[in-house]
């Protein structure tokens, strides 16, 4: 699924969207004639005390009512001759009996109470014109009416879900009366609120069908429905449609002279975009544009928002003095910023002063956080509130603090429910613990981070793989219909055909009807056997597609998981460096070090499983060749030691290849550091060699040997009991002596 920050500002255009729809209600009402000037209206107005009581009278009543409404309806004496005109248009009508006149007048009513607030009546009186138009052909009034429910309910915080129900009796009566407009509206909306309820797949059918209904009624302020798509093409994963959709409602909103509050939103939208495809540099772009938008309407709630995402992508980007450059300025210039809800910004202080290894700097900022943290009750910023002071803490040693926040941290984890939470969690407890010299407990909650982790990252791969389903089905569905469409044409054209064929020859050749007969079943049975035979051909092509797809997919798979394999080696090996600073002692650190080429021999293997086109296969020498590279880079010693390599051309399965590579690295790393004292020249010979069914692998030096107090079958050695366990293992044959210095073998089959 695509991140909060791409659904969150959905609701914001949603909250202009629905404004606007009630703006256009009153247009709708039913009433004669809409004024365009004040002259018009108190023309109409004198006409009033002459005018007969009749519907027309009413028609009028509405007109007035729309007008004084829609010419200022922030203003007191406006609106109050909208009220009265409307309540008028109520009397007559009830008098008339006139059933649209009283429809009418109770939505104009229902929109006036929801212009005060006051959404209880404004539901009641909506709900009225539905009972008294009921069984009309007032559809646009009904519409309308369901509409002004919707927009009640939705102000009185109803459910996402149970908003739908109103807006599809809406578009019930708008499609009865060939109201495109106000069908593509209602679609729109319902395109939103299922954006906003994680459902992309009927988010995308609702706005498909409201972009042609739009195009259709000749509507020109696209930019909503544009901005909407690509927010929805964004959250299922389609980046570059998402981008098309935004740049086509930046183009429309500039071209029509939209609102400018509204281009902050779109600005924003792209640079999200770009930002989720890793492209800072056109990310912050789009989010500065949008901040200028912000600032220019001074709307901190904006400026809080999208400094935050400018800094959060310079972070990504590496650029942390430009972040806090940027945030100090505006807090300068903006100073409510920082009264209320800048939580978020005061953490990426934090963050970006831990970074900068200026502790002190960010201590105030700790201090503030901690003083107003029972105000938060999001549990996403909750969560980075804690995480921001278990770093910070950690860096200044405090370990006491850190546990106390991560504490805190697991309650949020626990009410979330989320492995990607649970998997931080178990990060900083390892972290903490390896700081504390803890190592047993660290090892523990190591192995709990990379659980968590790989179950989150599978269920994000079925996510994304479930979205880009959608996608395919939602464009084949539209194939598939129009194909359909022409299928049927042309077989409809056949069959008129083959109709008039038959009827001619029944009818110019009698005589031959026994022979015309016969050769009709066997052209009939020709047909039916080729159409089975051309089904077949279908079926097998078509199961041949499916099971390429599947082994593309699978070796994908597998490559993706080899590379997230190795990934994770990478990031063990870098946390043990990390480790190093806070180590003591030669042993340790030596024993760190140890740790590190170990996890490096493993996730070399990974790497090259990555690279090769063979997922299941090593190829042993380029591997052995790399791995002595690397062992002599790491002690520093090519031009001491000289490594001889002799090995056939042989490929190992991953079950082999693991062993062998800890067996190696042990064996070379045990001759470099003991086997050539004093900066003694020496060489190390490593020999792969396969002799009927079964290989050779020694690992021999000329240095100085095992010592003779060294027994090497009860050693307590790590390396050596490393070395004869992984042996075990593959069920090798393991032998180790002095043989012109130390000699190791083993023999195993495959």
């Amino acid at each position: 699924m695509v991140p909060q920050k791409l659904i969150r500002p959905c609701f914001y255009v949603s909250r202009y969207i629905l404004t606007y729809i009630f703006v256009l209600a009153p247009l709708f009402v039913g009433a004669q004639s809409i004024f365009k000037t004040n002259e018009e209206a108190f023309s109409a107005e004198r006409r009033l005390k002459s005018d007969e009581d009749d519907k027309d009278k009413v028609d009028l009543f509405l007109s007035l009512s729309n007008y004084y409404y829609e010419r200022d309806k922030y203003n007191i004496e406006p609106v109050s001759k909208s009220i009265v005109y409307a309540k008028q248009a109520f009397t007559l009508s009830k008098t008339l009996k006139y059933t649209k006149g009283i429809g009418a007048s109770y939505l104009i009513l229902s929109m006036l109470e929801q212009h005060d607030n006051h959404f209880n009546k404004s539901y009641s009186y909506a709900s009225a014109a539905i009972n008294i138009l009921d069984g009309s052909e007032e559809y646009d009034l009904l519409g309308e009416s369901w509409v002004m429910i919707w927009s009640s309910k939705t102000l009185m915080g109803m459910k996402y879900e149970d908003r739908i129900f109103y807006l599809k009796k809406a578009a019930e009566y708008f499609a009865k009366s060939n109201n495109k407009r106000r069908l593509g509206d209602c679609y729109k909306e319902m395109g939103d609120i299922y954006l906003l309820m994680g459902n992309g797949k009927e988010a995308l059918n609702c706005l498909k069908k409201a972009l042609p209904f739009y195009q259709q009624s000749h509507y020109k302020k696209l930019d909503g429905i544009y901005d909407l798509l690509g927010a929805t093409y964004m959250f299922l994963g389609d980046y570059k449609e998402g981008l098309k959709y935004g740049f086509l409602a930046l183009d429309t909103a500039e071209k029509i002279g939209d609102k400018k509050t509204f281009l902050c939103t779109i600005y924003n939208r792209i640079g999200l975009a770009y930002e989720e495809m890793n492209d800072y540099q056109n990310a912050l772009q789009y989010y500065e544009k949008s901040l200028k938008v912000a600032e220019d309407f001074n709307n901190i709630k904006d400026i809080r928002a999208i400094v935050g995402n400018i800094s959060r992508a310079l972070l990504k980007n590496g650029e942390y003095n430009k972040a806090l450059t940027l945030i100090t300025d505006i807090k300068k210039e903006y100073p409510k910023i920082d009264t209320t809800n800048s939580f978020k910004l005061d953490c990426t202080l934090i963050r970006i002063y831990v970074h900068k290894k200026q502790y002190g700097k960010a201590l105030p900022y700790q201090t503030k956080i901690i003083s107003k943290i029972e105000e938060v009750h999001d549990y996403d910023i909750l969560v980075f509130i804690y995480t921001t002071l278990i770093d910070l803490n950690l860096a200044l040693k405090d370990y006491e603090k850190a546990v106390y926040y991560n504490k805190l941290h697991l309650n949020v984890c626990k009410k979330l429910n989320k492995d990607s939470y649970y998997a931080d969690y178990n990060l900083w407890e390892f972290k903490i613990d390896s700081a504390k010299g803890y190592l047993k407990p660290a090892l523990m909650h190591y192995k709990e981070y990379v659980r968590f982790n790989k179950r989150y990252f599978d269920e994000k791969k079925s996510n994304e793989i479930n979205k880009l389903n959608v996608l395919y089905e939602t464009e084949k569905k539209d194939k598939y219909i129009t194909n359909l469409k022409s299928e049927s044409i042309i077989q409809n054209g056949n069959l008129e055909k083959a109709s008039l064929i038959r009827n001619i020859m029944f009818a110019g050749f009698v005589i031959l009807l026994a022979s015309i007969y016969f050769l009709y079943r066997a052209y009939q049975s020709k047909q039916k056997n080729n159409l089975i035979l051309k089904e077949q051909q279908d079926q097998i092509r078509q199961s041949n597609i499916s099971l390429k797809n599947a082994i593309h997919e699978k070796e994908w798979l597998l490559r993706e998981i080899h590379h997230r394999v190795k990934n994770n080696l990478h990031m063990v090996v870098g946390l043990l460096a990390s480790q190093n600073e806070y180590l003591q002692g030669h042993e340790a650190i030596d024993a760190n070090l140890e740790s590190q080429r170990r996890v490096e021999s493993m996730s070399m293997i990974h790497d090259k499983l990555y690279q090769s086109e063979n997922l299941s296969m090593i190829d042993m020498p380029s591997y052995i060749l790399d791995l002595t590279y690397y062992l002599s880079d790491s002690f520093d010693v090519r031009k001491q030691i000289r490594f001889s390599l002799d090995i056939e051309k042989v490929d190992f399965p991953l079950s082999h290849s693991v062993p062998i590579g800890l067996i190696l690295n042990e064996a070379v790393t045990n001759s470099i550091k003991y086997a050539f004292p004093e900066n003694r020249q020496g060489v190390v010979t490593i020999i792969l060699k396969k002799e009927e069914e079964r290989f050779h692998l020694t690992v021999w030096d000329d240095g100085i040997g095992i010592p003779e107090t060294i027994s090497p079958e009860n050693s307590k050695s790590l390396g050596l009991k490393l070395m004869k366990g992984l042996s075990e293992d593959i069920l090798a044959d393991f032998k180790i002596c002095n043989e012109s210095g130390t000699k190791i073998e083993l023999i195993f089959t495959i």
